[in-house]
């Protein structure tokens, strides 16, 4: 089974699909309900990628958007060092908490210090990459994977404490509760080396599931309120 680094093409793309069903049957239902996981260009690598991963933690994209943007039109150049010389209340009128200024200084502070070397990391294995990425304060394990997978194409990139993939995995897999840290990474062995595919594909088809089941409540309800008329 061909191992690529990164999934960088359409035919990448159709490869693992095609490996995850073969290797797991289970994986055949959820990619089938759910459809295959669009080819997508990765998003931009580097300082600006990764700050705004950090501001996208426990936010919905909309308003992750919303405020990312606002920091860029405060913070001009959008850099390590105009980040850092910008004042908290500035960026606190923005929407970033406290904590998330302070992880994205952090990170702004390795990068001029020399600590932090994004060019250096899109040719690293993953986990060295990984270990690279976390030592840095403000970059945790998710925000590490994450980066991984959307800013470098990683193919193989599994992110065992993402809250929403777990719940994802229970239901897709049909398991009595939630899976642990151990435990997803135990399930996930069989669909190395292209587990990035089949965490987008859980997420798409949890997130398919979830937005049906929120369609037929809201047709309930207005068939509901519509008998209640009558």
């Amino acid at each position: 089974m061909p191992k690529p680094h990164r999934i960088a093409t359409p035919a990448d793309l159709d490869r693992a699909v095609a490996a995850l069903i073969a290797a797991d049957k289970r994986l055949h239902a959820v990619i089938e309900r759910a459809g295959k996981p669009p080819h997508r260009h990765r998003r931009q690598h580097g300082f600006e990628a990764l700050v705004e991963i950090v501001v996208s933690q426990q936010l919905s994209t909309a308003a992750a958007d919303t405020i990312f943007g606002r920091v860029k039109q405060k913070v001009v150049p959008f850099d390590p060092a105009t980040l850092i010389a910008t004042d908290a209340e500035i960026l606190r009128a923005c929407g970033l908490s406290a904590p998330k200024q302070k992880h994205m200084k952090s990170i702004a502070g390795a990068i001029l210090d020399g600590t932090l070397d994004l060019k250096r990391i899109r040719h690293m294995a993953d986990e060295d990459a990984r270990t690279h990425l976390t030592a840095i304060k403000g970059i945790g394990p998710w925000t590490a994977d994450i980066y991984l997978m959307s800013s470098l194409g990683r193919a193989d990139i599994w992110p065992v404490g993402d809250v929403a993939l777990q719940a994802a995995v229970a239901r897709a897999l049909k398991l009595k509760k939630r899976p642990n840290e151990k435990a997803m990474e135990k399930l996930s062995k069989s669909w190395r080396p292209y587990r990035t595919i089949a965490a987008r594909a859980l997420w798409i088809h949890e997130d398919g599931i979830r937005r049906e089941k929120r369609e037929a409540e809201a047709r309930a309800r207005a068939e509901k309120k519509k008998k209640g008329k009558s």
